[in-house]
């Protein structure tokens, strides 16, 4: 005996849900599809962060504007180097020679190194680098936060490995610099680091006068960019800081200090100028992205940078005295 199976015809209710499951199925896949996406997506950034970055040594090059800047001083090659951290894992000497060697062979008149040698107050063998560079022009350096970490003690081998290796330390003094053979001179004040509390500009800057000079232009050095705001208006026609490491791993598209600095304020790197050219009451101001890594092994679209000025009488004077676009001239 043959049954035949009764057709029931679906309810409406019944029809919504079928039609709301194979919704929710479709929308399931895509989302898993997106989530695997988005996990392989970051473990790309974070794997470029920790093997590609910080081994992208990015080069910079200013034509920097100097009001008055006398003949024999046109065309004078400044170099800057920061932030070596040697000791913190993510931090890659094959980057820090690569910097070092880069300098020694742009042939530069002055080199300024402003600080953060190790990463834990102590002196490495590893940080013995700089000797290249000191055969080939002056090198002036200033101590940054992480060159105190341990104590006075350690702090001052630190100082004697880098005058060993005939770099000139400034703890809150300033030097005379004479360049080209002596036809011109250049004025370094140094402070030493300001984040902890060593800096003492007026006490660097004892026995200099209070105004710049047309014919010895002033560079101030300092770990921290923030010291800019200590200097006299109008007195420098350069200040070099690091510290910020540009943001280490980046998220603003702005130099400016914005909200989305998160991982320099978790780090303990904010500052008011975090990467790039400024200009602050009249000084001009750049801050290195630095070569090391602190905090954590990675970097993102702050790559470590070497940095070289060449001066120049040409200032731009149709721009505001604050915008650095009057003072930095991108090198053709």
């Amino acid at each position: 005996m043959t049954h035949r199976r009764r057709r029931v015809p679906l309810r409406g209710s019944d029809k919504w849900d079928l039609s709301t499951v194979m919704f929710a199925s479709d929308w399931g896949r895509r989302g898993s599809m997106a989530a695997a996406a988005a996990v392989t997506l970051g473990a790309m950034a974070a794997g470029y962060a920790y093997a590609v970055e910080p081994r992208r040594l990015q080069t910079v090059r200013y034509r920097l504007g100097v009001p008055g800047l006398p003949a024999a001083l046109h065309g004078v090659r400044i170099a800057h180097l920061t932030d070596f951290h040697v000791g913190m894992e993510g931090t890659r000497q094959s980057t820090l020679r690569r910097a070092i060697e880069k300098v020694r062979s742009e042939r530069v008149d002055l080199a300024a190194l402003t600080g953060d040698f190790t990463h834990n107050g102590v002196w490495e063998r590893r940080a013995d680098l700089f000797r290249p560079l000191t055969e080939v022009c002056p090198t002036f350096a200033v101590l940054g936060n992480h060159d105190h970490l341990t104590n006075e003690v350690a702090t001052q081998g630190i100082v004697r490995r880098l005058r060993d290796q005939g770099v000139c330390v400034l703890r809150n003094q300033h030097a005379d610099v004479p360049v080209r053979e002596g036809a011109g001179h250049i004025l370094i004040v140094a402070v030493d680091d300001p984040r902890l509390g060593y800096d003492d500009l007026g006490r660097a800057m004892r026995g200099v006068p209070a105004h710049a000079e047309a014919d010895r232009p002033a560079i101030l050095l300092g770990h921290v960019p923030d010291i800019v705001e200590q200097a006299p208006a109008t007195r420098f026609a350069l200040t070099l800081a690091g510290h910020t490491h540009g943001g280490q791993l980046r998220f603003s598209p702005l130099k400016r200090f914005t909200p989305l600095e998160l991982p320099m304020i978790a780090g303990d790197l904010d500052s008011h100028y975090p990467r790039g050219t400024h200009v602050v009451n009249g000084n001009p101001l750049f801050v290195n992205n630095g070569l090391g890594v602190s905090g954590v092994p990675f970097r993102f679209l702050a790559p470590p940078q070497v940095a070289f000025f060449i001066l120049t009488p040409r200032v731009d004077e149709e721009k505001d005295v604050d915008d650095p676009e009057r003072y930095f001239f991108d090198e053709e």
